[in-house]
């Protein structure tokens, strides 16, 4: 798949429309309710767009699993329940420890625990016992390069910040920021929070990459300007953005919060000098990684870098 083809998928992934999915999901129930083996086939597919419309709503998982044990498609009961997995965070591969088991019997039960413990809604994760603890744990142990997870956690998060965590905020928000390194919006939010809090140079970097992320936000234009006026009204020495040595240091810490696990980029027996490590990882599917190296090398005067820099971007846009 192409990276443009990419970019429409994740787009349309990031930004669930509940109307769309509720509209599909109504199409598929009037159809699975006609008893007619037909009608089942058009349901599943309408089922099927419900749920790729809108991933957060529990119904529409539900009305999917239905509508495959209506068609008897076992693996299609099998294939849902491995992509709820991904959306949760957990390792799709985990259902194939069920392969023995009949999913046309029990695949409605398997997804049920699953939502039950993990809610989609978070709100009903949010009345879960003790979910703040699970929840940090789980964003510094799952893999959230699946987008939809991303995502999922980053609004959990958002809920522990709307109930006064926000130095666990915080520190866990640049881990899902890592993986989901173009949400402008969470970057501006960071900043914020590290703005009030004093962290000039935090803000400064946050801001930075918002308005890198999109230009036309101009968030850290804005903050030099709310700086300068501070520091004009209080007499001090004028406000300086973080020195490169500073920059080159929070990008390096993002690559590395974006690393995943996979095999080496280099051979052993290449000459790794002739080879660029921004490409290689592009080349690997590691944009992420790709996209903060080649802003920490942008940012200490590499103009090769700041080009795939640009490319990296538009390819995530």
């Amino acid at each position: 798949m192409s990276n443009s083809a990419d970019s429409r998928l994740e787009s349309r992934l990031l930004h669930p429309r509940r109307s769309l999915g509720d509209r599909y999901r109504t199409q598929a129930e009037r159809f699975l309710s006609s008893g007619n083996e037909g009608d089942a086939i058009w349901g599943e597919q309408m089922a099927s767009k419900a749920v790729l419309h809108d991933f957060t709503n529990p119904k529409n998982w539900k009305t999917l699993v239905r509508s495959r044990i209506a068609i008897k498609d076992e693996g299609g009961v099998s294939a849902a329940l491995k992509d709820l997995f991904s959306v949760l965070g957990r390792d799709p591969n985990l259902t194939d420890m069920l392969k023995d088991v009949d999913m046309l019997l029990h695949g409605t039960s398997i997804l049920s625990e699953s939502l039950r413990i993990d809610p989609l809604d978070p709100d009903e994760w949010w009345a879960l016992e003790n979910p703040i603890e699970d929840l940090l744990n789980k964003i510094k142990s799952l893999d959230f390069t699946d987008p939809r997870s991303n995502l999922l956690f980053s609004r959990r998060l958002e809920r522990a910040l709307e109930n006064g965590f926000e130095d666990e905020y915080l520190e866990h928000a640049t881990i899902l920021l890592a993986q989901r390194p173009m949400n402008h919006e969470a970057w501006t939010k960071l900043g914020r929070i590290h703005e009030r809090r004093g962290s000039t140079d935090e803000a400064w970097h946050c801001y930075d990459q918002a308005q890198v992320c999109y230009p036309s936000c101009e968030e850290r234009d804005r903050f030099i300007e709310r700086m300068g006026a501070k520091m004009d009204g209080d007499r001090k020495l004028p406000w300086k953005k973080p020195p490169v040595e500073s920059r080159a240091e929070f990008l390096e810490g993002m690559r590395l919060l974006a690393g995943v696990e996979s095999n080496p980029i280099f051979n052993q027996d290449e000459e790794v000098e002739s080879v660029n490590p921004i490409k290689a990882l592009m080349e690997s599917g590691r944009l992420n990684e790709a996209f903060f190296l080649a802003r920490r090398r942008a940012a200490e005067g590499d103009l090769e870098a700041e080009h795939l820099m640009n490319e990296i971007s538009e390819a995530m846009q």
